[in-house]
């Protein structure tokens, strides 16, 4: 039993040693603002958001976003949709965006690591019971199922780009510079007047 006692705190300690810490990340040099969130417990990991601007989906544009110095944790690139901003505010659920964007990301040795275009009622939608007027958009990996001799599948990204690019999610390397472009091709006239502003997310996990 005494060997236990001890041998808690040891794995704990390197537990929490695996985890990505962003208490004090100030590498991020790229566009926007960024935003390190700490992890609700040790053993999960912190997290960050970037705030890259606002996006008119009403009508048609592209931005282009420098990211450098992201953390070597999953990357999410989606919409933030604020609809207590449109007037005048209903009740109603918030409406399914229907604009076709186009979304790729390259990196400094102009590799393809991602690129999509969709229109973006294909896309998740996350929703806070909390700020339900507050929609998060973003693109999950699209998979196959690869057969196994055992006779089960396994599920496996498919077009995967540099840096497990897939969907809108990616994997950046630390030393990583990334262009991204964003391209609304086919507006939606009926988001005009929302808040809508593009981001990166960092994934955080807990073990």
């Amino acid at each position: 039993m005494k060997s236990r006692s001890i041998l808690l705190p040891i794995v704990a300690a390197f537990i929490a040693s695996c985890t990505v810490r962003l208490d004090d990340y100030r590498a991020y040099s790229g566009d926007g603002t960024f935003v390190p969130h700490p992890a609700p417990t040790w053993v999960c990991q912190d997290g960050y958001s970037v705030d890259l601007g606002t996006i008119d989906l009403s009508s048609p544009g592209t931005v282009t976003r420098q990211l450098a110095g992201l953390p070597r944790m999953t990357a999410v690139i989606g919409l933030q949709l604020d609809y207590r901003s449109a007037a005048p505010r209903t009740s109603a659920p918030p409406p399914i965006p229907t604009a076709v964007v186009e979304v790729s990301v390259r990196d400094e040795h102009d590799r393809s690591v991602l690129s999509r275009q969709e229109r973006l009622s294909a896309w998740s939608a996350s929703i806070d019971p909390a700020d339900p007027a507050r929609v998060y958009l973003f693109r999950r990996p699209p998979t196959w199922e690869v057969p196994q001799p055992s006779g089960a599948v396994r599920v496996e990204p498919i077009n995967v780009g540099a840096d497990d690019g897939s969907g809108s999610y990616f994997k950046p390397r630390r030393d990583g510079r990334y262009t991204l472009h964003f391209t609304v091709s086919e507006p939606d006239p009926n988001l005009a007047g929302f808040d809508v502003r593009l981001r990166v997310d960092g994934v955080a996990a807990c073990l």
